[in-house]
């Protein structure tokens, strides 16, 4: 319970640091991004009106004949030619763009709707051809948005059925080359989506029509970021702005008969042009989200890595709070029973005891001062190891310095009645011989502390290219897995039968591990049956296999 406050609190204060400085990342994110899109975005709205008032777009605009007006279906395919040129602008940043065109008397030609399309439709002799989808006149603001959350489903606004089963229905009135679409029902397989469903009676003197597609391409302007609900929204304050301009400016016609080319400011974005070719009045809108467009995965990914840092930092920094209390509790029982012995003993000798005891208790507080002086060396030689101390290079001969130590040890395992077994080969390295022999000294002293009577403690050392690998194994019980990893912690007794009492500090692995690492290596225990196994791999001088 201790351990969770204790990474809870580190975490806290970690996530707060990563919050922060994601916070900072994420503005100079949306500062650089709204550098990038800004002239993006200037180009995308004048881009469709200007090209009408110069007269260069990629569609005609109706000119009315010598005598008479302009049908009615060549404005509404000029009105699907506008929806086209003009759904994909600033979509990409969650915005929207509406257009209108007028003739030169000021009269409406077309504008851009919320939904149209074009399909190459099945004719009478079997051929194709293409003819002008409009639905707007027809499908309701619910049924708008029913559109818009079908298509949300496809990457692609774009339907082929190809040959077989799979088929594109629609019922309607065809006026030239546009159909005032009814219904719309696309045919994959099994599956039957309706994109639109009306009852509207558009022309009431006649009865809708059937008509079979094998292409369908649509364009919306209620998909995209934001969802149909709000871009329905935007969409009907931009027609409402323009309008607005419109109507606020009764006589805008009489500035352009007389060459006067002005542009008509309304309300949020809109605008009236009467030069050019044809007047234009056009409007855009952006929500307030717009500078996050594109960058709302880098946003996520970038929130996810802060967390996931605040969460690697805590368990760092909880484990090393950790170890470092254990580390002063492990240093603080170790001098904790020397201390208690010294004093007893001293406070003895000031009383009048048997002079025949009085040696003995001197050799006492001798060999209690003799431990505390080792413990404390001890702890000197970790601290400079792991703090990064340097280590003397010199060539040595591994192999003789292991065969040194094992000889050292030989009358122990003797009186212990242990087998020392050595299988070395020739090694070389530059190192510290002091604390190599000490790494020796320590692994195969733990050995024969730990084997059991009668068992073996096998010291060996093999070389290949630069890696040098020493094990020492002995005969004995197995350590518990949990206990395995911690092992060369400071002061870690994962078996209690495993006490001071056996002789040691509590920092001979400890030791062993910072010696090895300060040399460029690694050491770890595993087990084996009736045994366990200490490695040690160190670089070595190239060697000739």
């Amino acid at each position: 319970m201790k351990d969770k406050r204790l990474f809870f609190r580190c975490f806290a204060k970690s996530l707060l640091v990563s919050l922060l400085l994601w916070g900072v990342a994420i503005g100079a994110m949306l500062w650089v991004n709204h550098q990038w899109s800004w002239e993006d975005i200037i180009s995308q709205q004048y881009e469709l009106p200007n090209a009408i008032t110069q007269g260069t777009t990629s569609f005609s605009i109706p000119t009315p004949p010598e005598e008479g007006e302009i049908p009615d279906w060549e404005k509404d395919e000029l009105s699907v030619m506008l929806t086209m040129n003009s759904c994909d602008t600033l979509k990409k940043y969650g915005g929207q763009f509406f257009v209108r065109v007028y003739d030169q008397e000021g009269e409406r030609l077309g504008q851009s709707q919320m939904l149209a399309g074009r399909s190459a439709v099945y004719q009478p002799d079997g051929t194709t051809e293409l003819r002008y989808l409009l639905f707007d006149p027809a499908l309701t603001e619910e049924g708008q948005m029913a559109a818009a959350r079908i298509l949300n489903g496809y990457s692609d606004h774009s339907f082929w059925t190809g040959i077989g089963p799979d088929k594109i229905e629609l019922t309607g009135w065809e006026e030239g080359e546009v159909i005032y679409v009814r219904t719309l029902t696309l045919h994959f397989g099994e599956e039957r989506v309706v994109l639109a469903d009306s009852d509207a009676q558009l022309f009431p003197d006649r009865e809708a029509e059937h008509f079979q597609a094998i292409w369908l391409e649509c364009y919306c302007a209620l998909t995209g970021r934001g969802g149909p609900a709000r871009r329905l929204e935007q969409y009907r304050d931009m027609v409402a702005q323009v309008d607005a301009v419109e109507a606020e400016n009764p006589r805008w016609m009489y500035a352009y008969s007389t060459g006067t080319y002005t542009i008509y400011k309304g309300n949020g974005n809109a605008d009236l042009r009467e030069y050019g070719v044809h007047p234009v009045a056009s409007n855009y809108c952006l929500p307030g989200d717009y500078l996050l467009a594109g960058l709302e995965p880098a946003a996520l990914l970038t929130l996810a890595a802060a967390v996931a840092l605040a969460l690697f930092t805590a368990w760092l920094e909880s484990r090393a709070i950790r170890r470092e209390r254990a580390f002063v509790r492990g240093a603080a029982h170790e001098l904790k029973t020397p201390l208690a012995v010294l004093r007893t003993h001293a406070e003895a000798l000031r009383e009048d005891i048997d002079p025949a005891k009085r040696g003995q208790y001197l050799d006492t507080v001798v060999a209690e001062s003799d431990r505390m002086a080792a413990l404390v060396g001890s702890l000197m030689d970790l601290a400079r190891l792991e703090r990064g101390g340097k280590v003397e290079r010199e060539p040595l001969d591994l192999a003789a310095l292991v065969e040194n130590g094992a000889a050292r040890l030989s009358l122990l395992a003797e009186e212990k009645n242990i087998e020392l077994r050595t299988q070395l080969a020739p090694a070389s390295m530059l190192g510290d011989r002091l604390r190599l022999e000490e790494v020796v000294d320590d692994l195969a002293d733990n050995a024969l502390r730990h084997c059991t009577p009668g068992g073996a403690v096998t010291i060996a050392l093999a070389q290949k290219g630069r890696r040098i690998t020493l094990t020492v194994d002995n005969d004995g019980p197995v350590i518990p897995q949990k206990h395995l990893d911690r092992l060369f912690e400071p002061f870690y007794r994962g078996d209690e039968g495993r006490s001071r009492a056996d002789g040691g500090t509590g920092l001979g692995l400890a030791i062993v591990r910072a010696a090895v690492e300060a040399h460029g290596g690694r050491c770890w225990a595993v087990n084996r049956t009736g045994g366990v196994t200490f490695t040690v791999v160190l670089p070595g001088l190239q060697s000739e296999t």
